[in-house]
């Protein structure tokens, strides 16, 4: 992905503004404080997630774009229809969408008892694919990409869905020409031993054979860092990431975005996906989000687009990149920080945009 900042999209409406209702929040009390903080730990241990590194080769020259998040996405999507899809007909009509893995993913259905939160138009889909971390748009036959995807929830019980639409989309070809490429292996991070960069092998494509099981992670088993207060944190965020406040994208956002962003995120994944009710009072917890300031930042805005050929038109999906640090009372906000590396935050995650990663982790 380029990282040079662009022109804005005259598609969007972007303006830098802090959020007013969190500067008009008052103040909690400490007891309020220390149960919303003990809520808020509590929905973190129970999520529920498994990730995945896809190693593949390219059979054929592949012509990709800077930025391969629309691309690989696209094509998935597409063959995931065609592995899940028994009756291969367009979803308006179908008689089955409530047993329908395709369905559940790409059109996921609010549960009837769910939250107004939840009940948004764009439920969050169950996973998040990660393209190839390069900017290289030309690979010859015998040159290996590798790709990353995270399962959210009920979504890891389907892992065997989406690695077979992996291979349906090697064999169907993704960019100009539609160039196959074959899944060469799978490893999944393992948190029974989290330090093994290798992680645990869960498909061979040699061999063509799957493993029963891919190995899930909760909150629990999230690193909680050093002891201690923590009042400094570095993210650098290296895809497009676009939250929004009220209509405007936000081009340097403060704490209080960011931890809207995260906690809006991370309650509608547990509630839609991972079968639990958020107790979290947003309000009370996001007080304390608006001690937290922007120390320094080099955030600049990186314009993308892609094409949708469901609603036949060019949708602009700029964000913001580069790094930004936030100082103040970090300590409460660090495991939602962290879980938001695996998770990302902002619109478009399933194209692998609002992707960041903590600098020097405390």
């Amino acid at each position: 992905m380029h990282t040079r900042a662009q022109s804005l999209s005259r598609k969007e409406t972007v303006k830098p503004r802090m959020d007013p209702s969190t500067a008009a929040t008052p103040p909690m009390a400490r007891g309020n404080e220390d149960v919303s903080t003990a809520a808020l730990e509590d929905l973190i241990r129970a999520m529920r997630w498994a990730r995945l590194r896809l190693t593949v080769l390219a059979e054929e020259p592949l012509h990709l774009p800077p930025y391969k998040g629309s691309t690989f996405r696209g094509a998935f999507g597409h063959a995931f229809k065609r592995v899940a899809c028994p009756l291969r007909r367009e979803c308006a009509g179908c008689a089955h969408p409530a047993v329908c893995v395709y369905a559940y993913v790409f059109d996921t259905p609010a549960p009837p008892e769910a939250s107004s939160l939840a009940r948004s138009p764009q439920v969050a889909h169950p996973f998040v694919l990660e393209p190839p971390e390069t900017d290289r748009r030309e690979f010859g036959p015998g040159e290996k990409l590798e790709l990353g995807l995270v399962l959210i929830g009920r979504a890891i019980s389907l892992a065997p869905y989406f690695l077979a639409a992996c291979r349906e989309m090697g064999r169907g070809g993704i960019g100009r020409g539609r160039a196959r490429f074959r899944v060469e292996r799978v490893l999944a991070e393992d948190p029974e031993d989290p330090e093994d960069p290798r992680g645990r092998c869960v498909y061979d494509g040699e061999r063509d054979l799957l493993a029963p099981v891919v190995p899930p992670w909760s909150g629990a088993d999230l690193d909680q860092g050093k002891a201690g207060p923590v009042e400094r944190v570095t993210l650098e965020f290296v895809t497009p990431t676009r939250l929004r406040q009220e209509a405007d994208l936000v081009v340097r956002p403060e704490f209080a975005t960011l931890a809207t962003a995260l906690l809006r995120r991370v309650s509608v994944l547990a509630e839609v996906h991972c079968g639990v009710q958020p107790r979290v009072n947003a309000r009370e917890i996001l007080a304390s989000a608006a001690d937290v300031k922007v120390e320094e930042s080099d955030l600049r805005w990186h314009d993308w687009e892609r094409y949708s050929a469901r609603q036949d038109a060019r949708m602009a999906l700029g964000g913001f990149v580069g790094r930004v640090t936030f100082g103040g009372p970090l300590g409460p906000w660090l495991p939602l920080l962290k879980l938001g590396e695996i998770l990302h935050v902002g619109k478009g995650t399933a194209f692998g945009l609002g992707r960041y990663f903590l600098v020097d982790e405390p």
